[in-house]
């Protein structure tokens, strides 16, 4: 079904551009995240304006900073009253249903009265509402794909028609959602699911709904996430060397607590010396390893860096995983080092270079393969 938006009970709201918001948004590294934040932007100043119009009391955003939950999920939970709604945004020309993302009726808390559909049309400076459905239609009608974990209700069993909206907002009281709790985490499990949704492609689909629902709910952890995504960029080391560390690089004490005799193996290390390590996830096998990097001044004005793996619940690196030193501008590798059956550690050749050298890491085992980018 393709819908026609020219139905006067379907509001067709004005989205202007706006370079301030873009200026928010625009420092967001993910091109598809820094867009979808900006359009949610945009539509968020339209629904205010529809709402205020409409309604006398107050709209309400939920989270009160939401932008670092938007570049995972689509959505914007608006509180009105004591109801809420989510409104889905579209650039999706044909309209056909209605498609809510899991979290927003699967995570308790999150659910919503009213979920809206919304179309945008960016260049048009419009966002028209063409259908909305309650939380019983969306659960018990819509369908369930768990590919990509969304509930889609079809157009056809929306109410189309927003004149009987507000009435049903005065009229009809809101009825309570009751959601089984998702599993709780622990403070380790948080942090270890964080430091590998730091490197996956799409993070809200690569671990379990029910851990992925726990750790997007808390707030302390979605930002922790957040910026440890935003951080995927070259890594400074020059930074390191001022105790200035990105998120997601530690101590190899902390992240080795049960190998405290691995270190690097170098010999004249100077104590102005700088070491960290990240928590590297392989997937397939399933594996955690520790990207291990330590950077030291040399008397020619040069830094003087060496890489190493290690392994962390068990006391042997997996047979066949290599470690790669290569360039960035062409991915020649430099050097490559593979783990043997008793390995418990590998590291590629120190070398020495400038300031200012960029070089990649990488780690693989089998088709898994993880890569890092630094300046030196």
């Amino acid at each position: 079904m393709s819908l026609v938006f020219d139905n006067p009970v379907q509001p067709v709201l004005a989205m202007p551009p706006d370079l301030a918001l873009w200026q928010q948004s625009e420092a967001i590294a993910d091109p598809a995240a820094c867009w979808r934040v900006y359009l949610h932007r945009l539509g968020l100043a339209a629904l205010r304006a529809w709402v205020q119009e409409e309604w006398e009391q107050p709209l309400q955003l939920w989270p009160a900073n939401p932008a670092d939950l938007w570049p995972w999920v689509e959505g914007l939970a608006l509180g009105l009253g004591d109801r809420r709604l989510v409104v889905i945004l579209s650039e999706a020309i044909d309209a056909s249903a209605l498609t809510v993302p899991q979290e927003w009726v699967d995570i308790p808390g999150w659910a919503a009265d009213y979920y809206l559909a919304a179309q945008v049309n960016v260049d048009e400076q419009r966002l028209v509402l063409w259908g909305y459905g309650t939380y019983t239609q969306v659960k018990t009608q819509g369908h369930y794909e768990p590919g990509d974990r969304t509930y889609s209700l079809s157009a056809d069993d929306l109410i189309q028609d927003f004149s009987v909206f507000w009435v049903a907002q005065q009229l009809e009281q809101p009825q309570p959602l009751s959601l089984s709790e998702l599993p709780p985490l622990s403070e380790a499990q948080a942090e270890r699911l964080i430091d590998r949704l730091a490197q996956a492609v799409e993070p809200r689909l690569d671990i379990p709904f029910e851990q992925w629902g726990a750790l997007l709910s808390d707030d302390h952890w979605r930002r922790q996430l957040w910026r440890q995504r935003q951080g995927r960029g070259p890594v400074e080391l020059s930074g390191w060397l001022q105790d200035l560390v990105e998120p997601g690089w530690r101590s190899l004490a902390s992240l080795l607590p049960r190998t405290p005799a691995l270190g690097f193996r170098s010999t004249g290390i100077q104590s102005a010396a700088a070491s960290r390590g990240k928590v590297i996830w392989l997937s397939p096998p399933g594996c955690f390893l520790v990207l291990g990097l330590r950077v030291t001044p040399t008397d020619d004005q040069r830094r003087s860096i060496s890489v190493q793996l290690f392994p962390t619940d068990v006391d042997l690196l997996p047979a066949g995983v290599t470690l790669t030193l290569a360039l960035p501008e062409t991915g020649e590798p430099l050097q490559t080092v593979q783990a043997g059956k008793q390995d418990n550690y590998i590291q590629v050749p120190s070398f020495r270079c400038l300031p200012g050298q960029r070089f990649r890491v990488s780690i693989q085992l089998a088709d898994a393969i993880v890569q890092e980018n630094f300046v030196s």
